[in-house]
Order: structure tokens, then sequence, then C-alpha cells
């Protein structure tokens, strides 16, 4: 038993001596860890540079506010398909066209037609006409195109478009570009901020990457999901249908202090007037018949327009109108009671079924009737 560590130590070779020296060790990681790097980096550069260009010819992964409305469009433009009619518009066009009832009340009058909802959140002149041009890039030409002109939209300034503060270039294709710069957008920033969406897309495009995967991770304010909830016609409505007096409230303090201060001494002007005017234009050139129109307001919303706005704001519209060759501007914004509204500006659904139904028979079907 006494021998069983001497035994233990020989065996693990502790306490043996030996003259030979010890290999050196070989510095391998000071040459690997270099090239691992690179090839790192240059994999990451790779996988990059290919989503930023993948985002060019793939819409819903740069811009789905777009994207995901068109493969429902496309979807509902089989060959040898009616008309169509599209409407133009913010986020008051998305919650009130309803392009299905709007298909039924024309079927009714004799007319079989495609009526989708381009609406989209925040946009303006600048946007739809982007949207406009990308439609046709993209194969489709409406018979009629219905747009919404917020009025806030034309106001001048420094800070004018407006929509710039929400149409950002990382949502533009390389070529649409030279028409937001054209129309107000700062040309150095464009082009910064386009580039980075090619070059670095995970973070650029971060909040579109991840309202694509996870959109319940990100804020709504941030979250680029609106249009994927839309109906099979771009259509969509809110969660809830009737709220008390306090939320109510809310939304109209809302939407005062977002758009009584602009509306308060609007005067129209400024690129985004540019813009409408393109748009119109565009529309003449591609034989497009165009309708014009003022969304439905609450008496409240009303309410922001300065003395002698209203007057100004027609007097501009059929100005504008007139120099296209369009008809002049139809007013909407007192077909609905208040009861319509969440907020006195956007329609829960029996408002939009009201709003969609008067439109459809007092403005796209005489439309129709002209072509």
């Amino acid at each position: 038993m006494p021998a069983a560590p001497s035994l233990i130590r020989s065996l693990m070779g502790i306490g043996r001596r030996t003259d030979a020296a010890p290999a050196p060790l070989r510095p391998r990681g000071r040459r690997v860890a270099p090239r691992a790097l690179a090839w790192g980096l240059a994999i990451f550069a790779a996988v990059q540079l290919g989503i930023g260009l993948t985002s060019e010819l793939y819409p819903r992964l740069r811009d789905p506010l777009y994207g995901d409305k068109f493969v429902k469009l496309k979807r509902r433009l089989p060959a040898g398909h009616p008309p169509t009619v599209v409407m133009l518009g913010s986020s008051r066009t998305g919650l009130a066209f309803h392009g299905k009832h709007a298909e039924r009340v024309l079927d009714g009058l004799g007319r079989s037609v495609v009526a989708f909802n381009y609406g989209v959140p925040a946009s303006g002149p600048v946007t739809h006409l982007v949207y406009l041009n990308r439609l046709l890039g993209d194969g489709v030409r409406p018979d009629l195109v219905v747009l919404e002109v917020m009025p806030s939209m034309l106001t001048g300034g420094a800070d004018a478009p407006l929509e710039k503060n929400w149409f950002h270039p990382d949502r533009l294709k390389y070529a649409e570009q030279e028409i937001v710069i054209r129309h107000g957008y700062d040309a150095a920033d464009v082009r910064e901020r386009w580039a980075k969406s090619v070059l670095v897309p995970a973070y650029s495009l971060r909040f579109q990457i991840m309202s694509r995967l996870s959109p319940s991770w990100l804020p709504w304010q941030l979250r680029f999901d609106w249009s994927r909830g839309s109906d099979e016609c771009g259509w969509g409505t809110t969660v809830s249908q009737a709220i008390d007096a306090t939320m109510l409230a809310k939304g109209q303090a809302r939407a005062r202090a977002e758009y009584a201060p602009v509306l308060g001494g609007l005067t129209p002007g400024g690129p985004a007037t540019a813009a409408l005017e393109e748009l119109l234009a565009v529309c003449r050139e591609r034989g497009i018949a165009v309708r014009v129109v003022l969304m439905p307001e609450g008496s409240v919303f009303r309410s922001f327009y300065g003395p002698g706005v209203n007057d100004r704001l027609v007097a501009f519209l059929n100005e504008l109108t007139d120099r296209a060759g369009v008809p002049r501007t139809v007013d909407c914004r007192g077909w609905l009671d208040d009861g319509a509204f969440y907020d006195s500006h956007h329609m829960f659904a029996a408002g939009a079924e009201a709003f969609t139904d008067r439109l459809a028979r007092e403005v796209i079907e005489p439309a129709l009737r002209e072509r």
C-alpha cells in the first residue's frame, strides 16, 4: 500500500525527469485570426450588399407599405380583367375606400370593375407621384385614379414637403431619387440615405425587416405592416368599431395638435403642389382618367381651418385642375356626420361603406362612363 502513491505519480508523469526540452507551441492563432476576421467581414459585406440589391427588386422588403398592397393588387388583375380603379391617398383613404363594396355598387350599376385602395399612412403628393410611376413601371396601368388631396400636405415653408418626415429615401428605388429631389428633398441626404440602404441594409432597413419578421417587437409608429393587414382590395379598418366619449376626445385632441397649426393659416404652395401637378400630367400623358377628392372630415376637424383658408384651398385646386385639364376637385369634407369618425377624420367601417357608396355612384361611375 505505501507504494501506491509512487505508482500513481509514475503513471501521471509527476516527478519524472527528462533531458529533452519541451516543443515550442506554434502561434497558430496569430495567423488564423486575421484571416478568419477578413473572411467574416467579406461575407458580412457580401450579405449586406446582396440584401440591399435584392430590395431594389423586391418592394416588400424596401417599402412594405407599397409592396404588400402591390402583391394583392396583382392577384386581383388576371388576364382580361375589367377596368381598374385605384385610389391613392393617406391613412384616411386606407380606412375609407372599401374596394369590395365599391365593386358591388358598381356591378349593380352595370359596371364590372376592379377597385383597389392604395392608401398609405402619412403620404401626400410626392409619395403618390412615386407610387403611380412605380405602378406603371411594375406593369399596372389603372383606367381611373381617384386621388386624395390632404390639405395639410400642400403647405410650403422650409420643412416642405411635410411627407419627407415619413417617406424616407430608404423606401425609394434608385431611379426614384430624382423625383423626390426635384420636389423638395435634400439631394445629399437622399443619396446618402439611399446608398446606406444598399450597403448596410441590416441597419438602414432594420424596421422594414423587423416588420416582416416580428412586427410585434416594434412600437406601432415604427412598424411597416399596415398594408399587410388590409383585405384583398387594400382596405383596412379599426379593431374597435365603437369608442366612448373619453377615447373620442383623445382622438380629436391628437388631430388638433397635429393639424390645427398647419391648417390655421394654410396657403397652398411649395414642392408638394408641384408634385401634384406632375402627377396629373403623368395621368394625362398615359391616358389615365383622374378625379381629385378632398376626403370627408368631421365638424371638429373642419373647425381647424382658419379664416380664408377654405377659399384659398378651393381656388388653388380649381386653378390646378383647370390647368391640368381634369374635372374640378370633388369636395367630400361634409359628406358624413360626426359619428362616422373615431377622431374626426379617420373612419369606422360604417363610415367607409357610406363614403364608398356615394363615391362609386357620384364620382367613379360617371368617370368610367365618360371613358
